[in-house]
């Protein structure tokens, strides 16, 4: 069964039951998180046993999960391009993947529910839309994921809202930067985080949060003025190398660029996991941006790089000592562009 409905969707979720053992396999950034939050309590509610396993997509292999006690295993916000060959090492096992990114082929026995005929619905919006559960959550899902700025979102957005009797503005400071900043500082130790914000029930459990969050906000606020100083531009596109204690390079641009939507920004810091590769953070809140077009030019011919993502966020890799012949490849997309 190459794709799903809706109803089908439904369906397997409503079907799991006390005689199932469950693994949900979330991504490890806000919208991931939310989601797989959201998944695995109906998973409880129906009476599974449960165990989540967080996804990172540099790091992570499902054939290198333990996933052998499970006869079931949903797969929340994780690009198929990633799981795409992977996922066949499976076997014996019903599948259930949700995902929001560019569509690709899966095997047949796997239930694959993509929602991107709709336009962008993060994931966490999908996972309440299937359980009804935590709407609040899956709009801070939501909103991590930028999800605010497609309008196929405004609805489910102005609804939340309304019932929560809040503004966007409002719901931001109080709630989802608090939310998202948690899992920034649990970023090396995702085993941690999700227990913490699983016991989160409400919003007001959210102040709960504060102590992570503040140490979030300092670092990003020393950044956001460090590259203030210290940029570079080619064109309309901002370039800024630093060495952030936390994960906050995405947050960063994602500011800048919400200031500033005529331009292009990227951001780069050295991998913890290898000194010899910079990640990429790419942010443009263009109605026309085409950022993995972008960084897909300024990632020809380099050695171990790659990148990926949503048109106005993405993100990528390339070798340290290829940082000039990035800057120069974008030079060149640049020259030819109408």
């Amino acid at each position: 069964m190459p794709e799903i409905n809706k109803q089908q969707a439904e369906e397997f979720l409503s079907n799991i039951s006390k005689e199932d053992n469950v693994a949900i396999i979330h991504h490890d950034d806000g919208d991931g998180v939310c989601s797989g939050i959201i998944l695995n309590e109906h998973c409880i509610k129906q009476g599974a046993t449960t165990k989540t396993f967080t996804y990172h997509l540099s790091k992570t292999k499902l054939s290198e999960l333990d996933l052998s006690a499970f006869n079931k295993i949903i797969i929340t916000d994780v690009s198929v391009k990633a799981i795409q060959e992977d996922i066949k090492s499976i076997k014996n096992t019903q599948i259930f993947v949700t995902d929001h990114h560019p569509k690709y082929d899966l095997p047949n026995d796997v239930l694959y529910f993509p929602t991107t005929a709709e336009g962008y619905i993060p994931s966490s919006r999908t996972a309440y839309e299937l359980t009804g559960i935590k709407k609040w959550l899956a709009l801070i899902g939501v909103i991590a994921d930028s999800g605010n700025l497609y309008k196929e979102n405004d609805n489910f957005i102005k609804e939340t809202l309304e019932e929560l009797n809040l503004t966007l503005e409002e719901f931001q400071k109080k709630y989802s930067h608090i939310f998202s900043d948690t899992i920034v500082y649990f970023a090396d130790t995702p085993e941690k985080i999700f227990p913490i914000l699983a016991e989160i029930n409400s919003l007001h459990d959210i102040e709960k949060l504060q102590k992570y969050a503040k140490v979030i906000e300092e670092e990003i606020q020393k950044h956001v003025k460090g590259y203030k100083a210290n940029k570079e531009k080619i064109g309309n596109i901002n370039l800024y190398q630093f060495e952030p204690k936390f994960q906050v390079k995405g947050i960063v641009a994602a500011i800048l660029s919400r200031g500033n939507q005529e331009e292009t920004f990227i951001f780069f810091s050295q991998k913890d996991s290898d000194p010899n590769l910079l990640g990429i953070s790419a942010r443009d809140q263009s109605p026309n941006a085409n950022l993995p077009k972008l960084l897909e030019a300024a990632t020809k011919d380099l050695e171990n790089s790659n990148c990926g993502g949503h048109p106005r966020a993405s993100g990528g890799q390339i070798q340290t000592k290829d940082l000039e012949k990035f800057k120069n490849n974008l030079k060149d997309y640049i020259q030819k562009q109408p």
